[in-house]
């Protein structure tokens, strides 16, 4: 991973625009012939969509020549061990939506929530989007329930941020970063925030 140096957002090496910014990163430029994405002349896989410029072995089956890598967790994928299309993926991670590049960590109802947790996915230094009901036309692909507000990384984040999320699990599973309306952290069994006194779900 490399800094971009305008705005500090963490990018993957061979990425030549900042997705957050759009600051150039490097001179010498090369359109992935997968996927279209401008990366480093000298890459040997896109960032964006996990195509090899090189040759490499399928992880599972080493005999086979691997034409990518899952663009979420860069395992080398043969054509019998690839799941997607524009994007290759392993079947670990078929399920999981993405569009322009843009994988989908998380899917809640709650827009507050989802804006605390691109908050402090931010704060870690990953990139983040939210996209709800309102932002769906602005996307060209069918990304399934409107009711729920998605949490977006960039391909090449989404292991890191899958860690990230992780850490904040509670006891049944959801992602509690703090109160949804000013972020405090709270125990476990408290119903009102201490700071602000939000009610806490």
């Amino acid at each position: 991973m490399q800094e971009c140096p305008d705005c500090g957002t963490r990018v993957a090496d061979g990425l030549a625009v900042c997705p957050s910014c759009g600051y150039g990163l490097l001179d010498e430029t090369r359109t992935c012939d997968h996927c279209r994405e401008t990366i480093a002349a000298t890459a040997e896989a896109c960032p964006a969509c996990g195509h090899l410029a090189v040759p490499k072995a399928c992880d599972r089956h080493p005999e086979r020549e691997a034409p990518g890598q899952c663009a979420l967790c860069g395992v080398h994928l043969c054509e019998e061990c690839e799941v997607g299309d524009r994007y290759h993926r392993c079947e670990d991670h078929g399920d999981v939506p993405i569009v322009e590049g843009w994988a989908e960590v998380l899917a809640i109802p709650d827009e507050v929530q989802a804006q605390l947790i691109e908050d402090n996915l931010q704060a870690e230094g990953i990139d983040s989007r939210i996209l709800s009901k309102k932002d769906h036309s602005a996307f060209p692909v069918e990304f399934g329930d409107l009711a729920h507000v998605r949490v977006l990384v960039p391909n090449y984040a989404y292991q890191e941020a899958q860690h990230v999320l992780e850490a904040h699990r509670d006891a049944v599973g959801d992602v509690a970063f703090g109160c949804p309306n000013c972020g405090e952290p709270y125990d476990e069994g408290e119903t009102r925030c201490s700071a602000c006194g939000e009610l806490l779900a």
